[in-house]
């Protein structure tokens, strides 16, 4: 007998990546509420393969592309749009990046045409200053232009039950109130520990190139995410770059990057055992709140995943961010 549901609320899942948002939706039903996702898009042909094989939705490409009247009506538009002409690991152009900057234009021209009671929108935190906030304010005005009653926030997802230290801005409009956000589930930081794969094998060999140079005090400490060893190369006495870093297990750690370089690249590094390695794909998803039965590896290998999960936002943010707009 088909499921008689209260209440059906549906969304888009616009740049939908793994499915971050996806996933959270889902976890918020209940016996009274279903949220159905009507429409998602990314322009990545594995991308979509993965959410497909996850969600049983198979997405559309290119946003630019989409016929927005083949849109069906719905009442959440989602989107976690590129953050790289934003990002403070990029080249921080905004809007002047033709090629992403613009999307958030095609994010308005669906808008416009459907009209939905509320937005969410995520990206890097360094979207508040570009420009000396001359982008974000844009988006602000454009999205308040539109009937829309805005709030932002910078979240930091290691208050959120993951052992994660990732900042992002959440964009929250809606037609009919102002979207308040909640309070941090927690001030407990989880620990990286708490998803460490016991049965990990592959470490980093790392000593004809590099030494460890222990971190004395406090130097090492940043946003309660413990670095206890920098990686020095031993020809150029260089080191301590972003994937050079050694941390612990017993704090949160760095947010996991699509672009960075290093033997840490995309995870950090993390001294396990007396050892030393990066995180491996699935202890990554788990650093996101995905599930271990996530799909993926019949469609990539696990540098590009890896990348794709760098771009993902945290499931344990959206789980609660979400259940408090409707």
């Amino acid at each position: 007998m088909t499921q008689q549901y209260a209440k059906e609320i549906k969304y888009i899942d616009l740049f939908c990546g793994l499915g971050a948002f996806h996933n959270a939706f889902n976890s918020l039903q209940t016996e009274y509420t279903r949220y159905k996702c009507v429409f998602a898009c990314d322009i990545d042909d594995n991308v979509r393969k993965i959410y497909n094989e996850n969600y049983g939705i198979e997405p559309e490409g290119d946003i630019n592309n989409i016929s927005i009247d083949s849109i069906p009506d719905f009442d959440i538009l989602c989107g976690g749009f590129p953050c790289q002409p934003f990002s403070i690991a990029g080249k921080k152009e905004g809007f002047e990046d033709k090629a992403k900057g613009n999307l958030f234009y095609s994010i308005l021209r669906i808008i416009d045409k459907k009209t939905p009671n509320t937005i969410v929108l995520e990206n890097v935190k360094n979207l508040v200053s570009i420009n000396g906030g001359e982008t974000f304010n844009t988006i602000i005005d454009e999205l308040q232009n539109r009937g829309y009653i805005v709030s932002w926030k910078v979240i930091d997802s290691k208050y959120f039950n993951s052992p994660q230290s990732r900042q992002r801005l959440f964009i929250i409009g809606c037609l009919n109130k102002k979207y308040e956000f909640p309070l941090e589930p927690s001030k407990i930081v989880s620990h990286v520990s708490s998803i460490i794969d016991t049965t990990e094998t592959t470490y980093l060999d790392y000593e004809d190139k590099y030494r460890l140079e222990k971190c004395k005090g406090t130097t090492g400490a940043k946003n309660n995410c413990k670095m206890l060893y920098k990686m020095i190369h031993k020809i150029s006495n260089n080191g301590g770059r972003q994937g050079e870093r050694v941390y612990s297990i017993h704090s949160c750690g760095p947010t996991i990057c699509a672009s960075s370089g290093g033997p840490g690249a995309k995870t950090g590094l993390y001294y396990i055992d007396e050892k030393v390695r990066r995180l491996n794909v699935n202890e990554t998803l788990k650093m996101f709140g995905f599930e271990e039965n996530y799909k993926w590896d019949t469609f990539v290998k696990n540098e590009t995943m890896l990348f794709y999960l760098g771009n993902s936002i945290v499931v344990n943010v959206l789980k609660v961010l979400l259940s408090n707009i409707i």
